[in-house]
């Protein structure tokens, strides 16, 4: 496989750091992921990329001429991750799925395409992550979770069994989502909350336990 990883702050960083790790343990060179760049409309700030034997390809516009079979999507937050993989699915390339050696998924997890998972994370049986999920350093998914598409589980952050995350919805860091709970899509539930209501679509919940701020 051949990557470009499609945006340049702190999260690109993340998700080439999980795919150093994944060469680190890569039993044969044919089974390492060979990154074909960077693509952003900004300036790489070096001091994330140095020494990293990686370097800027373009902008994210430049995605059809890249010499690459699969892409991710490296935006930490989901509108503007749903935005840049929009733009990707119109080139020839296909949504990688990226998951840390130091992560435990267990084997028949239902993934979908763009999905990272980073160092530390707990996904139990049954959970479904959808297309295009970011679960963080140390994040918790419990059994037999929904996770929609462009969902961002912040580090830390922890998911009771049986819960609905809808699209796009945000969870802070060391935020939990009690069992049973629905996050509507869009939703942001704030750093550190407990949510053990429902939140409602595009609505920001914040606080132990978590009550609605405001809704967009």
């Amino acid at each position: 496989m051949r990557i470009v990883l499609m945006g340049g702050g702190g999260h690109a960083s993340d998700v080439l750091g999980a795919i150093e790790a994944v060469n680190a343990e890569a039993g044969s060179e044919k089974d390492k992921i060979e990154i074909a760049g960077i693509l952003a409309d900004d300036e790489l700030d070096m001091g994330r990329f140095a020494r990293r034997n990686v370097s800027q390809v373009g902008g994210i516009g430049d995605i059809t001429s890249i010499d690459a079979s699969h892409y991710i999507s490296c935006v930490g937050y989901p509108k503007g991750r749903k935005i840049v993989a929009n733009k990707a699915d119109k080139s020839d390339k296909a949504a990688a799925i990226i998951i840390h050696p130091r992560a435990w998924v267990p084997a028949g997890t239902v993934i979908g395409p763009g999905t990272v998972v980073l160092a530390g994370v707990c996904v139990s049986p049954c959970a479904k992550l959808s297309d295009h999920v970011y679960l963080s350093h140390g994040s918790l998914v419990g059994h037999d979770c929904d996770v929609g598409d462009f969902v961002s589980i912040m580090p830390g952050a922890g998911i009771s069994g049986d819960t609905h995350l809808g699209e796009g919805c945000l969870i802070g860091a060391n935020a939990t989502v009690l069992q049973t709970v629905r996050i509507g899509a869009w939703a942001t539930l704030g750093a550190g909350a407990v949510a053990a209501k429902d939140v409602p679509e595009n609505a920001t919940a914040v606080g132990i336990p978590a009550k609605v701020l405001l809704r967009e």
